[in-house]
């Protein structure tokens, strides 16, 4: 069985590489991940193998945010970890048939110098609707462009990326769809609907925002909402004034969440999808859920953190992305309960924010297209070949 080696550099990378290494592995191919940021939870949660040092660094992968950030991963030893990604790339990459690399220029730097060739490119962190211009910035920088152009193909997350690069000569840039899409896990759920969707996030941000999460809930009882937290696997911890109850399951309904005043709120894992077909409308201070949510219809109120990732800069960025589909409000209860019910009182606006993230994420199957073309690539490079020797 050929193998393919996967180099990603983000949560919401890994989430995406495992999708596309799944429908890899179903036209045949054996599939080997490196993450270079985190533990790879979701390669291993989708049952692939996870090479290199599985370490979480105290930026959560956010390190150029700040000097500090950047410091404190380097007394939490980066460079020796990193040093250890690069190995287990070049040592995987012996035996493999190409290298697919999800995130952005550093984990391109990574497949492109550590990996075999051909090598892919899934650049699903860049968005020109999100893209700010400033000064001599560009949506792809520079080291980017020159090494996409020695890639075998690259895949924007939108159509205007496309149009972009190849303007910028990257003429092998090619829109497939965002397989942010194809991602989300279908699992049991009994639970009643229209549901309430809180995303904390998969960073440490999530043990500060969820708390306002929840304190906003009770403030939204009488709108009759299921409320529901997609829990993302970080270990789990009380809240001040709430019981933590576990219902024993891995699957689905995980936890509950009891407020002495009776509010009741259900903890939810490995059943995104499940909730995302039957939310009214969410809470998130997330990044990769809530395009996963905006894309499947869900509005969204969001309220920036303290870091390290829904900062106050990120919500403004992903504000351009969705558009209409994400509300920005203050970090208090009283706030987001009212970001809530300015969304649910607006028919048309609810239309419009339904359109806008629906535009920004294009439709699901994305996954499987580009697969399905990485799939075509390498099997006509091993019929020229073939027919090389023969002559």
């Amino acid at each position: 069985m050929r193998k393919i080696v996967v180099v990603s550099n983000g949560h919401g990378e890994d989430i995406i590489g495992a999708v596309l290494a799944w429908e890899l592995q179903r036209l045949g191919y054996a599939l080997q991940a490196v993450p270079l940021v985190g533990r790879g939870q979701a390669y291993e949660q989708a049952g692939f193998a996870v090479l290199g040092p599985r370490q979480e660094m105290p930026s959560g992968g956010f390190a150029l945010q700040s000097p500090a950030a950047v410091w404190a991963d380097l007394k939490a030893g980066w460079v020796s970890m990193s040093l250890a990604h690069y190995r287990a790339v070049k040592e995987a990459a012996r035996e493999a048939a190409a290298t697919l690399v999800v995130g952005d220029v550093y984990a391109l730097l990574v497949g492109h110098f550590m990996g075999r060739p051909p090598l892919y490119l899934m650049q699903c962190r860049s968005s020109l609707r999100a893209w700010q211009p400033q000064g001599w910035s560009r949506p792809y920088s520079a080291l980017e462009r020159f090494l996409m152009r020695r890639a075998a193909g690259v895949y924007p997350r939108e159509p205007e990326g496309e149009r972009w690069l190849k303007a910028h000569g990257v003429a092998q840039a090619r829109y497939l769809g965002n397989p942010m899409l194809d991602a989300p896990e279908q699992g049991p759920l009994d639970l009643t609907p229209p549901y309430l969707l809180l995303l904390p996030g998969s960073r440490s941000d999530a043990y500060e925002s969820l708390p306002k999460m929840l304190e906003a809930v009770r403030l939204l009882n009488d709108l009759g909402l299921t409320p529901v937290v997609a829990w993302a696997g970080l270990p789990m911890e009380a809240v001040a004034g709430w019981w933590l109850e576990s219902t024993g399951k891995a699957v689905g309904l995980t936890h509950r969440f009891q407020h002495p005043d009776g509010t009741v709120v259900y903890l939810v894992q490995k059943a995104f999808k499940t909730v995302l077909e039957g939310a009214a409308v969410g809470i998130s201070t997330s990044g990769t859920a809530a395009e996963q949510a905006a894309g499947f219809g869900v509005p969204l109120v969001g309220f920036p953190t303290g870091g390290p990732q829904y900062t106050p800069a990120f919500a403004a960025q992903q504000k351009r992305l969705l558009g209409e589909a994400l509300l920005l409000v203050e970090p208090h209860p009283q706030a987001i309960a009212q970001g809530v019910r300015q969304l649910l009182a607006s028919p048309e606006r609810l239309q419009q924010a339904r359109a806008d993230g629906q535009a920004a994420m294009g439709v699901p199957g994305a996954a499987r297209r580009i697969a399905l073309e990485i799939h075509g690539q390498l099997q006509a490079m091993d019929s020229g070949q073939g027919q090389s020797r023969s002559r």
